[in-house]
């Protein structure tokens, strides 16, 4: 049976939580969450309106599933007439998208912008990929529809996209609209996260030292139980324990789990 959940919080540093979640199961499973860029004003507006509309996307769409490039371009369109509608500027929208969803055996993640995966195999062997761009400035869906962003963008750095895999170490700089479209099938894979890259920002305030993302994500899987909303409890607690060792999420962090 697979068990899905999700649960985001607000890190330490900001004043209020960027980062947004939601699920669904029509017409499969799915978890969506967004991260919006502490840059750009109102982003939390725009993580919610980005979240709402994929999950309405994906309710509404014939056929589902649509491919990578087609799912951002129709989300990015919607997502802009939404914030128009609220008179809100296009970079209200400036956040990432991550999207996982279970398509036939596997489970389907795209990504817009940064963020990690993390997964655990039935052998109870854990693995990570952390996206990150060099210059901390993801190529999120807002760029897709303006051309004159689109433009700097491309001149400032053309290859800034870093993947970090745990069994494969850092990856050769790619170039920044390489689709991260991720296929992880269940058959191998027990345990599948997506999370927001507040999972990288766990700051240890005694040492002054940033936790590494696979002890991160080594604690924030060991679930006890797959009860009801398994992610949002045990993520809670997880933290908590944190706190008592000094240890808290810098950055807002959102997770969404598939576990078997």
């Amino acid at each position: 049976m697979l068990h899905y959940d999700h649960y985001y919080t607000i890190g330490v540093t900001h004043p209020v939580c960027e980062d947004y979640a939601a699920q669904g199961d029509t017409p499969t499973p799915f978890i969506v969450l967004s991260d919006g860029c502490s840059a750009s004003e109102n982003s939390e507006v725009g993580a919610r309106i980005l979240t709402l509309t994929t999950k309405y996307i994906i309710e509404n769409a014939t056929p589902w599933p649509l491919d990578y490039l087609s799912f951002g371009q129709q989300l990015i369109s919607k997502a802009l007439g939404i914030a128009e509608q609220l008179q809100q500027p296009p970079s209200v929208l400036d956040a990432t998208v991550m999207l996982a969803f279970l398509h036939q055996d596997s489970i389907m993640v795209y990504v817009y912008g940064d963020g990690c995966l993390l997964f655990k195999d039935h052998a109870g062997n854990l693995g990570t990929i952390e996206i990150a761009f060099t210059h901390n400035a993801p190529y999120y869906l807002t760029y897709w529809c303006d051309e004159q962003r689109w433009l700097e963008y491309a001149i400032s750095e053309p290859k800034p996209l870093v993947l970090t895999d745990s069994v494969n170490g850092v990856s050769e700089p790619k170039p920044f609209q390489t689709q991260l479209a991720f296929c992880l099938p269940l058959k191998k894979f027990k345990v599948i996260a997506i999370a927001s890259d507040g999972a990288t920002h766990c700051i240890n305030t005694r040492k002054s030292v940033k936790l590494p993302l696979d002890e991160i994500a080594t604690n924030l899987l060991a679930f006890q139980n797959l009860k009801d909303e398994f992610v949002k409890r045990h993520t809670k607690s997880t933290l908590e324990q944190y706190a008592t060792q000094g240890i808290y999420p810098a950055d807002d962090l959102s997770i969404g789990v598939f576990c078997q």
